[in-house]
């Protein structure tokens, strides 16, 4: 009887420990490398039915080199009723993003990209990252407020 208790107490445990360690797995890979430029003074502002966001380089010593690393931008945008927006120090839910090309990042001036703005009575948020050679995020800007285009 000692001997069924201890063979069903070891089945327990063997299910419950199997459990815990299930899950997809996935392939290994190579963590990928940090990118230390960013963007920093963003700043925005309605151009026609366009949000034109700009912004200077930093963390970049050599821009040739950079912009040869470089894969593109990554700009996050949050839309709020203007009646409700979130307080200064609040944290800022982002809808989603666009992702840009270099030329985003070299036009001449530092960063700049015009997007679309689908409400013009909506204030926006945005901040960028700068995307690296092997995809890696480069630091977050700071946010900028769009406030809504007036008729």
């Amino acid at each position: 009887m000692k001997r069924f208790r201890w063979l069903v107490l070891c089945l327990l445990v063997a299910a419950l420990g199997s459990g815990a360690g299930c899950g997809k797995k996935g392939d290994p890979s190579v963590p990928r490398e940090g990118f230390a430029a960013g963007v920093e003074n963003l700043s925005g502002a309605w151009e026609g039915p366009f949000i034109a966001i700009r912004g200077d380089l930093t963390g970049i010593a050599d821009l040739d080199e950079a912009v040869r690393r470089m894969r593109g931008c990554r700009v996050y945008y949050g839309a709020y009723d203007p009646a409700e927006p979130p307080c200064g120090s609040c944290p800022v839910r982002y809808h989603g993003y666009h992702e840009f090309g270099v030329d985003a990042v070299t036009s001449g001036e530092g960063f700049s990209c015009r997007i679309p703005g689908k409400r013009k009575d909506a204030l926006y948020f945005f901040k960028v990252h700068l995307i690296g050679p092997e995809g890696g995020l480069g630091p977050a800007s700071e946010r900028v407020k769009v406030e809504p285009a007036v008729s």
